[in-house]
């Protein structure tokens, strides 16, 4: 009979990898990719150094947003919309606002910026006077 695999976090006798941060990742998220696309990801995780994981969140939250605009997408960034105003008309000081209201914002301007073609994310420190010089 083949051996059973374990892996080495379930052999006794080992320790488990000290975090950096204290923060607990158990929420698993999956998605489907063709057998050309898990190459070439995987080519560009061994480039980087990190590790899988590390490598999808830091993609997934510094990546340039490229959209199309079609019913669903306006339909979620109006509900978001109306989530962000409402906390927005709650807050009387900036320490009030919620840092992840403000990323939510930013990721929406980001989708907007590449359905119009516009940057809407720059404009508004160009028209506080900010030259970018």
């Amino acid at each position: 009979m083949a051996k059973i695999y374990r892996r080495s976090t379930l052999v006794s006798g080992t320790k488990k990898k000290q975090q950096k941060q204290k923060r607990v990742r158990n929420i698993i998220m999956n998605f489907r990719v063709t057998l050309e696309e898990k190459d070439i990801i995987e080519r560009r995780i061994r480039l980087s150094g990190l590790a899988k994981g590390d490598f999808f969140i830091q993609s997934c939250k510094n990546q340039k947003i490229i959209t199309t605009g079609n019913i669903k997408t306006f339909d979620a960034i109006r509900e978001s919309m109306k989530r962000i105003d409402e906390h927005l008309l709650c807050v009387h000081s900036v320490e009030e606002l919620d840092e992840a209201v403000l990323v939510e914002l930013r990721t929406i301007l980001e989708m907007l910026d590449s359905v119009y073609g516009e940057n809407l994310i720059d404009a508004g420190a160009d028209e506080e006077g900010d030259t970018g010089e």
